[in-house]
């Protein structure tokens, strides 16, 4: 509906239609996304739902049924772009096969994270024991949505010491997340099953790979 609605105020746009009647097409079809959200989150955590019981239960899904998973992981990784760039990212990568199964990333964010900085003067590989607790209200969130479980290395080159950061990333059979369950009683409540992408790794549409981040900072 809302990428109808964009369509329209483009067309009104290049036909040359007034400012008023752009503003009302664009705010209706805002609107109407707004309203309409509850009962497709709700229809969607059926559906999801329904999936995973059918993939519990042993039995196929089929090509539609696959499509709609797939199209839900494009869907979170578009969404994740802003707020969890480092998940989008890896997301991203998923849908396509790599030989090695390894892919490295350069970059310095995640040493920003505080469960990070406390591994920063320790030499060697340790594990990342993420902070569970309000995860989604400190600046550890970001980064744990992308790389728990992960291990960190610390290594000196020079007049800089080296962070690799590698994690495998891959979605696990049996887990599910419920999310916005506190917010206005749970109207715009939804579940992500994890299960329904680990099925699809299971059928080689999606390919779990070893992500490794590697950053460099002055000693």
């Amino acid at each position: 509906m809302l990428a109808l609605t964009l369509v329209l105020a483009l067309v009104a746009f290049f036909n040359k239609k007034n400012r008023r009647f752009i503003t009302i097409t664009l705010c209706t079809g805002f609107l109407i996304f707004i309203l309409s959200t509850p009962y497709n989150l709700k229809q969607y955590n059926y559906n999801a739902s329904a999936f995973q019981d059918q993939i519990n239960s042993g039995h196929h899904l089929n090509f539609k049924q696959k499509c709609a998973i797939y199209g839900t992981l494009l869907i979170i990784t578009v969404g994740d772009v802003i707020p969890f760039p480092e998940a989008s990212t890896q997301n991203f990568y998923l849908l396509f096969a790599k030989e090695n199964k390894t892919r490295v990333f350069y970059d310095n964010d995640f040493l920003s994270a505080p469960d990070i900085q406390k591994l920063l003067d320790k030499k060697g590989k340790n594990a990342v024991a993420w902070n569970k607790w309000g995860e989604r209200f400190n600046r550890n969130f970001r980064f744990a949505a992308a790389f728990d479980p992960c291990t960190l290395e610390i290594t000196d080159e020079g007049n800089q010491k080296k962070a690799t950061l590698v994690t495998y990333f891959h979605y696990r059979k049996n887990y599910t997340t419920f999310n916005a369950n506190h917010y206005l009683n749970g109207l715009f409540a939804f579940r992500i099953d994890e299960g329904l992408f680990w099925y699809l790794q299971h059928e080689g549409w999606l390919h779990p790979y070893n992500s490794v981040w590697i950053a460099r900072f002055d000693k």
